[in-house]
């Protein structure tokens, strides 16, 4: 999950950086934001595969498909980068509506759709796999499954709506979304590892006392 946050932060910081020329040069925006956009994704991208490859090491039957999963993936994200850079870099740039103080990136249809089946070949294999854990596990474990798999479910809905959504609407439902989708995961991830300390320091005095009665 290092990579995924990684990622998702690279991702966050590239399209950060077009909004600088909001206040420098305005009609430089556009281009900035199309860059921004196109190579950002890939981090998109790559933080899928991070997850990707992480139901394989967690699950015993796809632990040798982690080198196939890679090939096709970075062949993917080739072709759909090229298709980005070509629609929106030399194509429909997107634009920022001062009225409504919002971007529209206005990406192409074919590149939304892409990314959305990526998110869920990437991710939903995550959300099951913690969604069962949900449904196994107890205390501790299941909140932290349910953290998880739900953080997981936010996103795939969420994320592939910003490449879809065409109204001020969609685009701020997008947002609260994502934003909430990776809180949720970062809830998960931290509570994981507050219980392990908390379980820790619960057993070392169970294996002292034990030791004194030998």
């Amino acid at each position: 999950m290092r990579d995924f946050f990684l990622n998702m932060a690279i991702f966050g910081g590239l399209m950060a950086i077009p909004y600088f020329w909001l206040h420098v040069s305005p009609s430089a925006f556009s281009t900035a934001m199309a860059w921004g956009y196109v190579v950002g994704h890939v981090f998109i991208y790559l933080a899928c595969l991070s997850v990707a490859l992480m139901v394989c090491t967690l699950v015993p039957k796809l632990a040798g498909a982690g080198r196939i999963i890679t090939v096709i993936w970075v062949l993917f994200i080739i072709a759909i980068t090229a298709i980005n850079a070509r629609t929106m870099i030399w194509g429909v740039q997107p634009i920022f509506d001062t009225n409504l103080s919002l971007t529209e990136f206005r990406a192409s249809p074919i590149v939304g759709a892409g990314i959305g089946a990526q998110a869920m070949v990437g991710l939903f294999p995550a959300f099951i796999l913690f969604a069962i854990g949900a449904a196994k596990g107890t205390g501790s474990r299941r909140l932290k499954s349910v953290l998880l798999a739900i953080g997981f479910l936010v996103i795939i809905a969420g994320g592939p709506m910003h490449d879809l959504a065409r109204t001020a609407g969609v685009y701020a439902t997008a947002d609260l979304l994502t934003t909430l989708g990776v809180l949720l995961l970062g809830a998960g991830i931290g509570y994981q590892v507050s219980t392990s300390l908390v379980s820790t320091s619960e057993k070392t005095p169970a294996k002292m006392a034990s030791s004194n009665t030998v």
